[in-house]
């Protein structure tokens, strides 16, 4: 039997390098074949250690308690880690983490293409890509259960655990669907586009926000809308999620910054919202295929003309919004 991630046509993401601080004391590999990533880790991260997944990863305690510090762009926020909780870490999100003593965690990484695999045969046609929220230790019952079920199945294996982990790993993927993702929730209908005026006062607030730290609660509140309707509507309205379209609005002011060569890159990088220059340098190559330094150079006249902002679907600049 075939899983879910290998029926989404991808090739499924490389083993992540997990901390060395946090050796693996079980692991998806060594325990049970290559249905997906995920390991249980035992140890104390470095402080500030830094994480920016490519793709979804989710965090359950197993053992041990710690206070844990999340830094997100200018947000901080403080939780005590712990059995009976997770987090979840959004897909190319910028994070750095403190804890004050060791934990024993399970860590699962979910891939693009086996999220949208799920959502294309559960729910109803959205015509875009899936996005899911990052989220501090939440306590969701069902969730909790099947990573606590996962865990122990990783710590020993038996026969037909491989049915039984495909099972629980798409349990938690549709949990994770059903309650931290951009579909609508069973009682939401879908929404054609979010109207005018609320559209407007959105798109003002991220306009003056480009260097704050935003969390998709706020502008749901904005608009007056639940966090997972709001996001389905802004992405009918603008073709793009919101945390694309800032990124972008953040890139284009980020060139108007570097037009004046007595701002330094980092001092860009922190006006324009970004928590250190090499998150800003990976972001703005990704979407101008240059650094700031060389961009710079071009706009000064000291280099060939820079090429046009190009999105990562191949749309032309920052102006016409943006996407995760």
């Amino acid at each position: 039997m075939s899983s879910v991630a290998e029926r989404s046509g991808e090739v499924r993401p490389r083993p992540p390098r997990w901390p060395e601080s946090m050796p693996v004391v079980a692991s998806t590999e060594a325990a049970i074949g290559t249905i997906g990533h995920a390991a249980i880790l035992e140890g104390r991260l470095p402080d500030l250690f830094h994480v920016c997944p490519t793709h979804t990863a989710i965090a359950f305690g197993l053992k041990g308690t710690s206070t844990i510090e999340r830094r997100r762009g200018g947000r901080l926020s403080r939780f005590v880690g712990g059995p009976g909780g997770f987090t979840i870490i959004a897909a190319g999100e910028d994070n750095r983490f403190s804890m004050d003593r060791p934990l024993q965690t399970l860590n699962l990484i979910f891939d693009a293409g086996t999220l949208q695999v799920l959502a294309d045969r559960e729910w109803p046609p959205c015509g875009s890509t899936i996005a899911i929220a990052s989220a501090d230790h939440q306590t969701t019952p069902e969730i909790v259960t099947l990573g606590q079920q996962f865990a122990s199945l990783l710590r020993s294996p038996r026969n037909g655990g491989r049915l039984y982990a495909e099972t629980l790993w798409t349990q938690i993927a549709i949990q994770l669907l059903w309650n931290f993702s951009s579909l609508p929730r069973p009682q939401e209908t879908w929404v054609e586009r979010l109207p005018d005026v609320r559209l407007k006062r959105v798109i003002d607030y991220l306009d003056a926000s480009v260097a704050e730290e935003i969390s998709l609660g706020d502008l749901a509140d904005l608009a007056g809308l639940s966090p997972n309707y709001f996001l389905n509507a802004f992405k009918k309205a603008t073709g793009k999620t919101p945390h694309r379209f800032l990124t972008e609005k953040r890139v284009a002011k980020a060139c108007d910054l570097l037009r004046n060569p007595q701002t330094s890159i980092v001092g860009v990088a922190l006006a324009v919202g970004f928590s250190s220059q090499s998150h800003f340098t990976t972001v703005f190559g990704r979407f101008m295929k240059t650094t700031p330094a060389a961009y710079r150079a071009q706009v000064l006249g000291l280099g060939p003309e820079p090429t046009s902002m190009r999105g990562l679907d191949g749309e032309s600049g920052p102006a016409q919004g943006f996407r995760s």
